[in-house]
């Protein structure tokens, strides 16, 4: 059965940011206090992954585009920090910017400034390894939105840590590489809503003949309401067809007795969930869905579209 609940999102602000030098090669300026300048907010969020216990980023400032080409960069309120971001999971977001003063106009986008030598990601199994950056070289995120003199914009960044980290067995004595890759999605507070729901259990690994029980298998992939069928994540695109926009693993809440799923900050919109009891089969560099070369990825189940509403978290359970 599906239902659909309303629940207003309240989140708190805490924090004070500062401006600076320079970006990704381009001329930074600072903020003129006396030209037209509106306020800013930036909190981060995340999504799970399987295979770490603990990602740490070193976190050091926002770059903000102007449409006319400026770059203006803000200093974090706390200043350079070292942000585990596997804590900011289920709508739970930490402050980067509070109230930053930014010079009023259109810009084109925003980039989370990050020390790539001073951050790691710890493994499940044991073991802590650097992070490299992809082809790539800036976490930017390319959203168009305006400040307005004296008025203040809220925004949640959120990094969907599953698609961004890519875990490369180099072999020998080369070892393993864990590569960062742009996962960011941006959206304004007040415009971004919710979709959770319970799976049905006899969808779950252990109940399902097609599944490994062993843990880390069962996950929810989210499209867009208009897409014809469920993809995998992949580097690229081999098929025609998108992969998700989030991924989030499905998790017995023992409080309720249900296997459930949860996407935060999302846009106003139509949404499809896919389901996968064999997502340990999914890696994230490789194209396995719909012809898996091992035979092991699959999804069990892809909804019908559901409306997404602003500052509403939406429910909709999948084989109940």
């Amino acid at each position: 059965m599906n239902s659909r609940l309303n629940l207003l999102f309240l989140l708190a602000s805490i924090s004070l940011a500062a401006c600076g030098g320079g970006s990704g090669g381009s001329s930074a300026t600072a903020v003129d206090p006396a030209a037209e300048t509106g306020t800013i907010s930036v909190a981060i969020t995340d999504g799970p992954m399987e295979e770490a216990q603990e990602l740490v980023l070193r976190l050091t400032h926002v770059d903000v585009g102007h449409a006319n080409g400026d770059v203006t960069r803000l200093g974090l309120r706390e200043g350079p920090m070292d942000l585990d971001m596997l804590q900011l999971q289920n709508g739970l977001t930490h402050d980067l910017l509070d109230r930053a003063s930014l010079p009023a106009g259109e810009y084109h986008w925003m980039e989370l400034g990050l020390d790539p030598d001073r951050s790691h990601i710890g493994l499940q199994g044991g073991g802590r390894h650097g992070l490299t950056m992809g082809e790539q070289d800036a976490l930017r995120v390319r959203e168009r939105f305006t400040i307005r003199d004296g008025e203040h914009e809220e925004f949640v960044m959120d990094f969907d840590l599953r698609n961004a980290v890519q875990h490369h067995h180099m072999g020998g004595m080369m070892g393993d590489r864990f590569e960062l890759h742009n996962a960011l999605r941006l959206m304004h507070r007040d415009e971004a809503g919710g979709l959770a729901g319970a799976i049905d259990e006899s969808l779950i690994d252990f109940n399902h003949p097609d599944c490994d029980p062993a843990p880390g298998g069962n996950w929810a992939y989210l499209f867009p309401g208009d897409a014809a069928q469920p993809d995998d994540l992949a580097e690229e695109d081999t098929d025609g067809f998108a992969g998700p926009i989030a991924t989030d693993r499905v998790e017995l809440h023992p409080g309720v007795g249900e296997y459930r799923y949860h996407f935060a900050f999302l846009p106003e919109g139509s949404y499809r969930v896919a389901f996968s009891c064999s997502s340990d089969w999914d890696e994230p560099g490789d194209d396995d869905y719909p012809e898996d070369p091992e035979g092991e990825f699959d999804f069990q189940a892809f909804s019908d579209p559901v409306e997404v509403v602003a500052s509403q978290m939406t429910i909709f359970d999948i084989g109940l």
